[in-house]
Parts: structure tokens; sequence; C-alpha cells
């Protein structure tokens, strides 16, 4: 996938938290996390804080932890993090809040 900013964002763009994972990684890279946060650091603190609660910050949260994943090489158990950023992810577009 490529970016996509919030307003490009559906639902059916977005995986299904209770369905196959597969998608997540792709669908997390849909956002430069660590632009959208303001740099690296900004982007870990968020991710390890707990405390994203826009779209934005929630969709650099879920490429932080994707960026993560993929540098220990998979061997941490991300899904139910990566499952509850996507039912917050699906529930702000779903509201429309874009932010």
């Amino acid at each position: 996938m490529t970016h996509l900013s919030n307003r490009q964002l559906r639902l059916e763009r977005i995986p299904d938290p209770d369905g196959d994972l597969a998608d997540w990684g792709p669908f997390a890279h849909t956002i430069d996390g660590y632009a959208a946060a303001g740099g690296f650091d900004a982007c870990a603190a968020l991710a390890h804080s707990g405390s994203a609660s826009t779209l934005t910050e929630l969709r650099a949260t879920l490429f932080f932890v994707a960026r993560a994943d993929r540098h220990s090489g998979c061997s941490a158990d991300v899904s139910p993090r990566v499952r509850d950023l996507l039912r917050r992810i699906r529930a702000k577009v779903a509201a429309g809040e874009l932010a």
C-alpha cells in the first residue's frame, strides 16, 4: 500500500481486528509514523506511553509497532496490541474523527 491520509481511509482498507492479521503490516506503513509523530524518539515515546488518542497518533503507534516487530525479528506476539490499535483506528474512521 502507498501512504494514505486520514481522509483517504475507509473501513474496507483497514484490516479486520477480529480476522486474519496478514495485512496489518502493510496497512501500518500507509503512514510515516516517524514524520507524523515528530521523529523517531517522539514516535517511540508515543508508542511506549500508551497515550495515543487521535487517529494520527493511533496510526503512528501502529507504524512503530510494525517497525519494532520487524527489527526484533518478529519474535514477540504483538497481535493483541495490533488488534486493539486496529479496533481503535476503525472506530475513529467510522465516527469520522479524522484528525
